[in-house]
């Protein structure tokens, strides 16, 4: 009876493990890095463990305007997971850390050091944003901290970076 109360116990604790939380059944696989309240995982994204959001680990590549950022964002397959979106001010402002600069150099004309995580790699510091109001983009600056408001035509330097709830 206790090999088998045993036995439940871990298939429900692996299960939890598999899954993740809030998912679309997809495996987080293995963990690949941490950093303080960030966790890489195998599949490309990176769980942060204070605020339950998941990030993929690397932005759109390259230039990208706030509409085809919104597309890219809501099309994200990551981890396999179905239900990615564009992260607001506040989200982005969360990964934000003036006390680090990340390792992962700039790419395509961009210059600066972005202050986040190690474990996300940003082509280019400004971050596409939405605050829920389709007229109005604006993107968060890795570099400088504060956002900045853009025409949504704008093509050059913002990067698209996907986040989902797993809570």
């Amino acid at each position: 009876m206790k090999k088998i109360a045993i036995f439940v116990i871990g298939l429900i604790l692996s299960a939890g493990c598999v899954t993740g939380e809030g998912g679309s059944g997809s495996s987080l696989g293995k963990v690949i890095a941490r950093d303080g309240r960030f966790v890489a995982y195998e599949n490309g994204t990176v769980a942060d463990t204070d605020t339950g959001l998941m990030w993929a680990a690397k932005d759109n590549g390259g230039p990208i305007t706030w509409k085809k950022a919104k597309g890219y964002c809501r099309n994200y397959r990551g981890g396999g997971y179905t239900d990615w979106r564009m992260p607001t001010q506040r989200e982005l402002a969360g990964l934000y850390n003036p006390k680090i600069t990340n390792t992962h150099p700039p790419t395509g004309g961009c210059k600066g050091g972005c202050h986040i995580t190690n474990l996300i790699d940003l082509t280019c510091c400004p971050v596409w944003e939405w605050n829920g109001i389709s007229e109005v983009s604006s993107f968060f600056h890795f570099d400088l901290g504060p956002k900045g408001w853009r025409d949504q035509s704008l093509t050059y330097h913002p990067r698209a970076l996907p986040v989902r709830n797993t809570k």
